[in-house]
């Protein structure tokens, strides 16, 4: 199998895994199922993040999810407070100067560090 072949067919895995066998979504609302998205979202952001963040678009792409799901699923990873629990801070947001939502991966969502203790807001 050619190294594209392969690429083809590890993306048609991760996206079964996110969408399911009958390629529904996996929009059934189901804990499961936004688990499997959640981690497939860290993991395609961890991959394409050089430093400079991604555009929810690029990711929206690559991952088959719809930019709203992304927004939502990184809002949860990120350090924001929804109630009274806040984030665990492993993904920042922002809107770029061009009003592009943009995505960057801390080290804490790379696993390079730990959370800080009490959370708190940072630079992003």
């Amino acid at each position: 199998m050619s190294r594209a072949d392969t690429s083809a067919a590890e993306e048609v895995h991760d996206r079964e895994a996110v969408e399911g066998a009958d390629g529904d979504g996996g929009d059934d609302g189901g804990p499961g199922d936004m688990a499997a998205q959640a981690r497939f979202a860290l993991e395609t952001l961890a991959e394409l993040d050089a430093g400079n963040g991604v555009s929810l678009p690029r990711l929206a792409k690559r991952t088959g999810l719809r930019v709203s799901v992304l927004l939502r699923l990184y809002t949860l990873m990120s350090d924001a407070r929804v109630g009274d629990e806040q984030g665990p801070g492993w993904v920042r947001l922002h809107v770029d100067e061009d009003g592009r939502w943009i995505a960057r991966i801390t080290p804490v969502g790379r696993g390079d560090e730990a959370p800080a203790a009490g959370g708190g807001e940072s630079a992003a």
